[in-house]
């Protein structure tokens, strides 16, 4: 009696997993590739947005450029900040400084011009400031473009995943 009870347990469990799949997610099987690579991005008001906006467009078409006609049309606005992370009386002259920096996307279907996606996300990155005024000016805007790096990553994930579903 238990090995028909640990038998038909064991068939339940196998019929269940069944139901499941798990693919990876840019898998050539699932096309993400060709999803990403239909997206238009709209124009930039700003360095630090243009900045995120080359890296989507080399990310989502693989180094190929946006697509003469888009079959979607991803819509940013863009905000950074810089401030400062410590107080300056405890760093002996070298202040170590954020910039933050946020983005609220809306991704939207050309033929319907429906909204199929919209996220919002932020990103710190930190930087030391000094005497230097160059290098001041350098270091923010390695870490502005570290940011809007970081954030191109995070969108073309989460635009795959919508267009993928």
């Amino acid at each position: 009696m238990r090995q028909i009870l640990l038998i038909a347990l064991l068939a339940l469990g196998l019929s269940a997993l069944q139901g499941c799949q798990v693919r990876p997610l840019y898998s050539s099987q699932t096309g993400t590739q060709a999803y990403l690579a239909s997206v238009g991005i709209k124009p930039a008001d700003d360095r630090v947005e243009q900045e995120l906006r080359n890296r989507l467009i080399f990310l989502y078409s693989g180094g190929q450029g946006e697509p003469a006609s888009p079959e979607y049309t991803l819509d940013m606005i863009f905000r950074g900040t810089a401030s400062s992370a410590l107080r300056e009386e405890l760093t002996d002259g070298i202040t170590a400084q954020r910039y933050s920096a946020t983005v609220t996307y809306t991704l939207r279907d050309n033929k319907t011009k429906e909204v199929i996606g919209s996220g919002k996300r932020t990103v710190v990155t930190f930087y030391d400031q000094t005497t230097q005024e160059f290098a001041n000016r350098r270091a923010l805007r390695d870490a502005e473009n570290r940011a809007a790096h970081q954030l191109a990553e995070i969108i073309r994930t989460e635009t795959a995943s919508i267009l993928t579903r």
